[in-house]
């Protein structure tokens, strides 16, 4: 039986000066493929690659989603991974919409199909000036998807969460209908109907309320590790990370999928 551990951690402005914290996280796990999101700075990106043993692979942002003292501050896709990938594309998207690329690669590992690995990090922001954001940084990762033939993950900070679910921060309640939309199951059934399944949910079918990606909110699981029909069948086992440590190194928790073939 051959496994491929997968990996997706939003590791908040990382490293800054918890590399030792966010290295010990993915060292437990130990994953195979892992997709990070929120590297602010590609010396930052390269520490953790250095520290971690893995080739890195970037997607650099369009622009800037946060600001830090009156400068933008940049939030770079990074895959980590321990075998390289065949190629690498990186769609830029609807640069309007999208502060991030969507991050294509095609790994082939010894023993396993190759397979299409496409990683994200949708907005959190609202614009007020501009509408159907979200809806149309999801239409422009639908359309890179729907090229890919055979096996494929898409994986990432997806910042939606499945449905509604009553627990969304009030300040989210005034933004427009469009967006809450979105957020509140638009994204994650659009993926769906895509034909990708959301790998915890293959195993975790009862939903409940402390299952959760990011740390300070109750019930708010926005990360998100999704698998197309070929791979359906040989997901293993997937999890959220939870420790002590998980808690202080970021704001998300990571998810963490395996693959299994014979």
């Amino acid at each position: 039986m051959k496994m491929v551990r997968l990996m997706t951690y939003n590791m908040l402005h990382a490293p800054g000066d918890r590399l030792d914290q966010l290295v010990s996280v993915v060292r437990a796990e130990a994953p195979d493929i892992l997709a990070c999101q929120e590297i602010n700075t590609v010396e930052g990106g390269l520490e953790l690659s250095r520290e971690l043993g893995m080739v890195p692979v970037w997607g650099m942002a369009n622009s800037a989603e946060d600001h830090h003292d009156g400068a933008p501050v940049f939030e770079h896709l990074l895959v980590l991974t321990r075998t390289p990938p065949e190629w690498v594309r990186v769609h830029a998207g609807d640069r309007r919409a999208m502060f991030r690329p969507v991050l294509e690669a095609l790994f082939s590992l010894q023993g396993f199909p190759p397979f299409r690995v496409f990683v994200v990090h949708f907005r959190a922001r609202i614009d007020p000036d501009e509408r159907f954001l979200k809806l149309r940084e999801l239409g422009a990762f639908l359309s890179v998807v729907a090229g890919a033939k055979g096996p494929a993950v898409a994986m990432g900070d997806f910042n939606a969460r499945e449905v509604e679910d009553g627990l969304a921060a009030p300040r989210a309640r005034e933004a427009p209908d469009d967006h809450l939309a979105a957020v509140h199951g638009g994204v994650y059934r659009a993926i769906s109907g895509a034909g990708f399944a959301d790998t915890f949910r293959l195993l975790h079918q009862e939903r409940q309320e402390d299952e959760s990606t990011l740390i300070k909110a109750a019930g708010a699981k926005v990360d998100y590790i999704f698998v197309n029909e070929p791979l359906v069948g040989h997901v293993s086992s997937s999890y959220i990370v939870d420790s002590d440590l998980v808690r202080t190194a970021s704001d998300h928790r990571p998810v963490v999928t395996e693959l299994a073939w014979e």
